[in-house]
């Protein structure tokens, strides 16, 4: 085993929480092209991602 690193463990946090931070800002832009295709293009972008009706 090795000594505790300290520094390691604090950037190894920090690029944690900024991949997660990214994450979330991804997951919106998202979902607000969904709705901007939705509501302003008015195009069937939204109902090709729906599930069949079997």
């Amino acid at each position: 085993m090795t000594a505790q690193n300290f520094e390691l463990a604090k950037s190894i946090k920090e690029i944690h929480e900024t991949a997660g931070e990214v994450g979330y800002y991804v997951i919106g832009l998202h979902a607000a092209a969904a709705l901007f295709h939705h509501y302003v293009l008015a195009d069937n972008t939204v109902s090709r991602m729906r599930l069949p009706k079997y």
